[in-house]
């Protein structure tokens, strides 16, 4: 018939066209029901924390995954549960190297990859990384002592701060003396006795109360001032001692900066030789590892990412401290096929378990769990002495009232000496007297008059000192 003739042909198309569709339709619904996501688990990892791959004790075929990174992925996994989106899988242990287990996943061999892998650009061509869920960058770890607590009090200020203080000091106690040993008999006397009682009123006023009277007002406006800054300054000698006290000081101990480690892939060792410099790196494969290098001297300093830094200071938070600058990386993050859809599912989710605070619970269990080293004397910011910096306005403002109060009482006995010079020019010819003479006496009576004062019976017997000199 004509009609099957042409129908034939067309109905066999039809046919070829469909078979495909169904068996496309069967087949991803049994996919979704039976087939498990096939994740690589780097089983290589340097410390244990992150990963740790141990036998099942029921099965000997079977092995057990633990440790942060793998806490993690269970908690993102019960989260997609939770939002309908169920995510069967099945770790897979994968003892190559790093570049290796990415290379798996962008060949399709494994589905993901979970573990520490650190984000890369060269990587991010291959396959899709998630979100970062640790701390991005590389610091150095260096072992470190404790100071000598013999002359810890010497610390809490600089060189320059000590030397500052004493010449103050000394200048204050000078001033002091100038304007007091004239009238107060606390402050007279022999040479060595009034500087004496002038160095140990100066002194003593950081710490007691003195029990020498002032009696110039100039003095007591030098004093004052003096009394402001010592108050300051043991107070913050204070609190800086007693820092340095509860947080010991440590020091480093690096020997040489061409002897450090790093991780042994081979991006981390072409960082540090050829970026940072350190061209004799030696390549170190786990957290034991590098406890060895450092205690035989093979390495001095060890250059480790951020995650791992913290891991391995928690653990000997005693010998060892992070310095220096921060090197920024990627951070670690999971690693799926390009095209995944589950790559923007799983960063969304990781965004979220920071943020309820599941993540930070996560690194205190695995990453921080020694809390004693958390408070302990190892950290890693030193309490640093205080400068002349930070005090030089209150220094200068001592030293500019005393210079000030000195000038005006220097002019007071200056004005009071021309005045009596008058009136004895007036009854002795004293025209005569040459210019050294008269140097001399105006010294002399700056330097060592007498001054009428109350605690004397009568005025100062030497006629060219007025007792209004008292002020």
């Amino acid at each position: 018939m004509p009609f099957l003739r042409y129908s034939e042909p067309i109905l066999v198309t039809l046919v070829l066209f469909l078979l495909p569709q169904v068996s496309v339709v069967g087949g991803d619904r049994t996919q979704q029901k039976t087939d498990e996501f096939i994740i690589g688990v780097p089983g290589k990892a340097s410390f244990k924390n992150f990963v740790d791959i141990t036998p099942s004790s029921k099965d000997p075929n079977e092995r057990n995954y633990t440790g942060f990174c793998i806490r993690v992925f269970k908690e993102v996994q019960m989260k997609l549960d939770n939002d309908s989106l169920p995510l069967p899988y099945k770790f897979v242990e994968f003892n190559g190297s790093y570049d290796d287990l990415v290379a798996n996943v962008a060949n399709k061999t494994y589905d993901a990859a979970v573990g520490d892998i650190t984000i890369l650009a060269d990587r991010w061509n291959d396959v899709e990384f998630t979100e970062p869920f640790t701390e991005s960058g590389l610091s150095m770890v260096v072992p470190v002592k404790s100071s000598p607590k013999a002359w810890i009090f010497l610390e809490p200020f600089t060189l320059e701060m000590w030397l500052a203080t004493a010449a103050v000091l000394v200048y204050t106690m000078l001033i002091v003396w100038f304007v007091e040993h004239r009238s107060n008999p606390d402050f007279s006397g022999r040479w060595k006795d009034q500087l004496g009682n002038a160095l140990w009123f100066t002194f003593s006023s950081l710490f007691l109360a003195h029990r020498e009277k002032i009696q110039s007002n100039y003095a007591r406006i030098v004093v004052v001032v003096w009394l402001f800054l010592a108050l300051v300054l043991t107070q913050s000698y204070t609190a800086s001692l007693t820092s340095m006290l509860t947080i010991s000081r440590l020091r480093l101990t690096i020997q040489s900066p061409a002897k450090v480690g790093c991780d042994e892939n081979t991006f981390m060792k072409k960082y540090v030789q050829e970026v940072l410099n350190y061209k004799n790196a030696t390549s170190i494969s786990d957290g034991e590892e590098y406890l060895k290098n450092f205690e035989n001297g093979s390495i001095s300093a060890a250059f480790l990412e951020i995650p791992y830094a913290k891991v391995f200071v928690n653990r000997y938070c005693r010998k060892f401290t992070i310095i220096g600058t921060t090197y920024r990386f990627g951070g670690f993050g999971f690693i799926f096929q390009k095209g995944s859809e589950l790559t923007a599912k799983v960063s969304k989710t990781i965004l979220k378990i920071s943020e309820d605070g599941t993540l930070k619970r996560l690194e205190e269990e695995w990453l921080t769990p020694n809390k004693e080293c958390l408070d302990s004397q190892t950290t890693t910011e030193n309490i640093d002495s205080l400068s002349l910096r930070s005090f030089w306005g209150l220094f200068l403002f001592s030293v500019a009232t005393s210079s000030m109060s000195f000038l005006l009482f220097l002019g007071h006995l200056i004005k009071n000496y021309w005045h009596h010079q008058s009136s004895r020019m007036a009854n002795i010819d004293a025209n005569n007297e040459s210019v050294s003479i008269k140097t001399v006496r105006m010294a002399r009576y700056l330097m060592n008059a007498e001054i009428g004062s109350p605690w004397r019976s009568s005025p100062s017997s030497d006629p060219a000192v007025p007792e209004s000199v008292i002020c």
